[in-house]
């Protein structure tokens, strides 16, 4: 089974322009290795929106506060506990000075499997490179509302620009239809007559089988006995007989 995806629109627009504004934990979901280039590729995304030479600080002590953090979290994990981490991003949040936090995520690089979907809770919005020409970006708007859609992008690029486009359910192989023969009749199958007629039905429930005759007998189901010449019926050594 396949995922496809299938353009919605020819408009570009860059992922910053969607993913940055009035969104202050953004976790980035790797699923391409990237991760080498975290900090160049948040730095283009800066730049694209708040002008050049602005770059963001790279989180390693948890007691960092600048206006745009970096927190790789395959770094970071290996230096604290998860609840070390999971408070230090609940109070870059409430940090007014701080514009924002991009969370950095490999998960089959990570520990412990639950940091990725609980730091995804936590986050203003997450971008997940879903594959080497498609992403999916998730937007918790002040509203309450949430929207998450797919974008075609191309890797080679330093400036990320996105296409949107449409996800299409995971395609199944095709079965082609088997049609199944009626089972045989069985009297078509040998060379004999095995169907009855009435008369023949009739003719067959009237016979008495030979261990049936006991029926007609006066004695009924009595066993008859008759002892031979040579038979000894002494009730009192029924075993003379034999000798013994």
């Amino acid at each position: 089974m396949s995922v496809g995806f299938t353009r919605r629109s020819a408009r570009t627009e860059l992922l910053s322009a969607r993913a940055l504004p009035q969104q202050k934990v953004i976790a980035i979901t790797d699923k391409l290795a990237f991760e080498p280039n975290a900090y160049k590729v948040i730095t283009t995304w800066l730049s694209e929106q708040y002008g050049a030479k602005t770059c963001p600080t790279e989180v390693s002590s948890l007691n960092e506060s600048s206006k745009y953090l970096l927190l790789i979290l395959s770094k970071i994990e290996r230096k604290f506990e998860p609840s070390k981490i999971f408070g230090y991003i609940a109070q870059c949040k409430k940090n007014a000075t701080i514009d924002h936090v991009f969370v950095w995520i490999v998960e089959q690089k990570l520990q412990e499997a639950f940091l990725r979907p609980y730091i995804e809770h936590m986050s203003d919005s997450v971008i997940t490179f879903e594959d080497r020409q498609h992403l999916s970006l998730l937007v918790k708007k002040i509203t309450g509302a949430v929207t998450n859609k797919y974008y075609e992008f191309d890797p080679l690029k330093d400036s990320i620009a996105i296409v949107e486009t449409k996800r299409t359910p995971p395609t199944k192989p095709s079965t082609a239809s088997v049609e199944l023969d009626p089972p045989p009749n069985p009297a078509t199958l040998g060379t004999f007559k095995i169907d009855l007629k009435d008369e023949e039905v009739a003719a067959k429930n009237a016979l008495t089988l030979p261990f049936e005759f006991y029926k007609t007998l006066p004695e009924g189901g009595k066993i008859l006995y008759h002892p031979d010449a040579e038979d000894d019926l002494d009730e009192e050594d029924p075993d003379d007989d034999l000798l013994i």
